[in-house]
């Protein structure tokens, strides 16, 4: 018999939540400021996938790219504020 396998909802689906992320990063003063709500949002996604299960050697691909995403729409968003 097999493990079982916990499929979960991939990050980068989440499309609101990225977009309020960029937003909120995009409107802090200061890197300190930014550093500190990066960090606090990668404990969440961490602590989020813990509770599911998800192995933590699963844990950092999948929050690497929710941040990719959240690049991705910061640029996306300046690009059309140009």
């Amino acid at each position: 018999m097999t493990d079982p396998q916990i499929i979960v909802f991939p990050l980068t689906r989440r499309v609101g939540k990225i977009r309020t992320v960029a937003a909120t990063l995009s409107g802090m003063k200061t890197d300190k400021m930014a550093r500190a709500y990066r960090m606090q949002i990668t404990t969440a996604l961490l602590s989020h996938l813990g509770k599911l299960g998800v192995d933590p050697v699963e844990q950092h691909e999948p929050v690497f790219e929710f941040w990719r995403a959240v690049h991705d729409e910061i640029a996306r968003t300046m690009e059309g504020a140009a």
